[in-house]
């Protein structure tokens, strides 16, 4: 990711939270990403927990479109991942011991069928876009400490929206640094990502 100072919209009474949404995050973003792509975010906390949406754009194409529902503890409860291959969604059964979902292709016809094993300690990953990744380490914010690991295992996904399970280390390099296998990632205190810059996503 981009290591440019991010950009703050100035403070308003018309984009204060209301007392019931202190501490909310509602902020939208954009930052270059290392292969030249533009990732353009959003980030909205809830009383049901964080909505994130993004779409990353290189060459004037759009790669990668994405909404992930995360609950009040953290955990991914709804991914949906648009590529020029088709579109992907995954959510958690009701157990909590499979998540499950579908991949309708953008040629051709039918539905692939998804189903993986899952549980409270897997995360998602999106091969070479760090949104899923961020969301991840930001859970662990409280595991792991700075200069430890903790391998971790995932589901990741790939711009043709092959899911491969897998493993993968976390690593905490500073407070906000993190290595996830071979990719750094900036995140700050909110679970947000460092970088580009940043705009107030609502205004009454």
């Amino acid at each position: 990711m981009s290591s440019r100072p991010s950009r703050l919209p100035p403070a308003c009474s018309r984009c204060r939270p209301t007392p019931d949404q202190a501490g909310f995050v509602r902020l939208a973003g954009r930052l270059r990403l290392e292969d030249g792509a533009e990732l353009t975010w959003s980030a909205a906390d809830g009383s049901r927990g964080r909505r994130w949406r993004a779409i990353a754009i290189k060459d004037g194409t759009i790669t990668h479109a994405a909404l992930i529902e995360v609950d009040r503890d953290g955990r991914p409860s709804r991914f949906e991942l648009s590529t020029p291959a088709g579109m992907l969604v995954l959510h958690p059964a009701p157990s909590g011991r499979e998540i499950h979902g579908n991949v309708v292709p953008a040629m051709g016809e039918g539905v692939r069928p998804l189903a993986f094993a899952w549980g409270p300690d897997h995360e998602l990953e999106v091969a070479g876009r760090p949104l899923a990744s961020v969301v991840a380490v930001h859970r662990r914010r409280s595991q792991v400490v700075v200069g430890s690991h903790v391998d971790i295992d995932v589901l990741s996904i790939a711009p043709e929206l092959a899911v491969v399970a897998g493993r993968r280390r976390f690593e905490r390099l500073s407070g906000t640094r993190w290595r996830v296998g071979a990719v750094e990632l900036e995140v700050d205190a909110d679970g947000l990502p460092v970088g580009g810059t940043r705009w107030a996503l609502e205004v009454d």
